[in-house]
């Protein structure tokens, strides 16, 4: 009894992240949504904003497991993520569109690429932030990532004077 009902409510948290929070919906990427997408990425990211093409390449792929975050029927944010071998997932990209930050939106996506990655079976979680996006690495903090790695010419533009980056992770095995 105790088993069928904890098997329930770990079903029931994986279903709510594809229903409503709210006004924002967490919902699998679909490409009727790649045109909001490329525009979003252009408005949270004011220094080396993905493409739409480099966001094609890598939605496309076929190991990508992604979310899109609906708002009043707007792309709101978006999260991809990749396998980066067998225990760990990658956060290609994450993004929340600006009108957007601080409302729990990227908290939504992250938590909803997080059941993902648990549910395919990896056991932690990395991503790659710029080592002067104070704001971002507040954020990954706060949810439980730790700075593993501090790569110092990461990124090809410059932001704040540094192409540096941070590699973050974060274990997805329950204590």
């Amino acid at each position: 009894m105790v088993i069928t009902l904890i098997r329930v409510m770990i079903l029931l948290k994986r279903l709510s992240v594809r229903v409503h929070y709210g006004v924002v919906k967490i919902i699998p990427f679909q490409a009727t949504y790649l045109d909001g997408i490329v525009l979003l990425e252009q408005r949270a990211f004011p220094v080396g904003p993905y493409t739409r093409r480099m966001l094609e390449h890598v939605f496309r792929n076929p190991q990508a497991f992604s979310f899109v975050a609906i708002d009043d029927g707007k792309v709101a944010g978006y999260v991809v993520a990749l396998p980066l071998g067998v225990e760990s997932a990658d956060i290609e990209s994450i993004a929340v569109d600006p009108a957007n930050q601080g409302n729990g939106t990227g908290g939504l996506l992250l938590d909803a690429i997080e059941q993902e990655m648990k549910a395919r079976g990896f056991s932690s979680s990395v991503l790659e932030v710029r080592d002067r996006n104070t704001q971002a690495i507040n954020f990954y903090r706060k949810h439980g990532y730790e700075i593993i790695e501090h790569m110092p010419k990461y990124y090809h533009e410059l932001y704040e004077g540094s192409r540096g980056a941070y590699r973050m992770a974060k274990s997805l095995k329950k204590d």
